[in-house]
């Protein structure tokens, strides 16, 4: 009897001695936790403020140009716009953006664009073994000899993609089913007009955040229709006429139908006008991805788009753009819509790395292609 009674208090104090470990692991466990989101909470909490006040030192310092460059930054982000109201009021930031825009006195001159002729009309070519495909005054090649010429470009900090349209009236502007819905990738605007490749353009209304792409931003005019008549332009326009002229700068819808301008988009800022690079004072910019496009003075079309925001390409500013293509002998050029827009699609692929969340290019307003 007293072995029974003996065997059941050991027993019995096994299994309590097996509770208070268990519990003083819990214990141990929680504390750890504890520990772990306290010092989490205090790491936010000191870099947010080491934030707050390096973005206070920026805006407030004595440096205007850094604080411009900030300012930009976030607009052309979008989604972070509202990170300057934090220490600015409407009106400060409102004579910023108001300073930085250009004239907008810029007409065309399209006598610094000669068209050659065997760019519009087919020409008997020699044998390739007889002449070969030679580098033309840019040092570009035809290697296939179809009139389209597309090569990797490269700079201090961004790897970009060029396709150079010899004959400017394979250009176009196209767009989706309708304005005012969801817009459509590149790849479906390629796909819908049989094209062989292009790049995006015009920016888009987005008042609500969603990305959907089908409400453009300004003028815009497609195979001489026009759209948002009454919207103007806002910070550039690029447009092509019926003799493939590449026309950019402030134009009016009154301006369009003087110059016969059948496809059109807006946007900005004017990057090259009549071979004159903007000044960087109207060029104030981070680094992000690029897209533009610009017409050489033979009345080639260039399309240029610049990888950015990735570990292989943190992306080109403006004036990246004006240097790049000024070495391509562009004449005109006009900066389209770019970060999380910025594709290229050529030969049923995209060819640059699109910086929109997953990689998927986003619905898009309208876009510049190539038959």
């Amino acid at each position: 009897m007293n072995n029974q009674n003996s065997i059941e208090k050991d027993s019995g104090g096994e299994v309590s001695l097996k509770k208070k470990k268990k519990l003083r692991r819990r214990l141990k466990a929680r504390r750890f936790w504890d520990r772990l989101a306290g010092f989490i909470i205090v790491t936010v909490l000191v870099v947010g403020c080491g934030l707050l006040g390096l973005e206070y030192v920026i805006l407030k310092g004595p440096s205007p140009a850094l604080r411009d460059l900030f300012i930009s930054t976030m607009d052309e982000t979008r989604r972070f716009r509202f990170v300057p109201q934090i220490f600015m009021t409407a009106e400060e930031l409102d004579a910023v953006r108001t300073r930085k825009k250009m004239e907008t006195d810029i007409a065309t001159n399209k006598d610094l664009i000669v068209i050659a002729a065997n760019q519009t009309e087919p020409v008997e070519q020699k044998p390739e073994e007889e002449l070969g495909p030679r580098p033309d005054a840019y040092g570009l090649v035809d290697e296939d000899g179809d009139g389209i010429i597309f090569t990797e470009v490269k700079g201090n900090g961004y790897l970009g993609y060029m396709t150079v349209i010899l004959d400017p009236k394979r250009v176009f502007v196209g767009m989706p089913d309708s304005y005012g819905g969801v817009g459509l990738t590149l790849e479906q605007l390629v796909q819908k007009y049989d094209a062989i490749g292009g790049i995006n353009a015009g920016g888009f209304k987005d008042d609500g955040g969603g990305g959907l792409g089908g409400m453009p931003e300004g003028l815009t005019i497609i195979d001489g229709v026009c759209y948002n008549q009454n919207a103007g332009v806002t910070e550039g326009f690029a447009g092509l006429d019926t003799d493939g002229f590449l026309h950019v700068g402030f134009y009016t819808y009154d301006d369009c139908v003087a110059n016969n301008i059948v496809h059109a988009v807006s946007f900005g800022p004017i990057l090259i006008s009549n071979g004159v690079p903007t000044d960087p004072e109207y060029l104030t910019s981070s680094v992000n991805p690029r897209t533009a496009i610009a017409q050489r003075a033979d009345g080639a079309i260039i399309m240029l788009v610049i990888d950015g925001r990735q570990v292989h390409s943190i992306g080109a500013t403006y004036q990246d753009m004006v240097d790049l293509l000024l070495s391509y002998g562009a004449i005109n050029a006009c900066n389209m819509d770019g970060g999380s827009s910025t594709v290229m699609y050529y030969e049923g692929r995209y060819v640059n790395s699109c910086s929109a969340e997953g990689g998927n290019p986003r619905p898009l307003p309208n876009a510049f292609l190539f038959k």
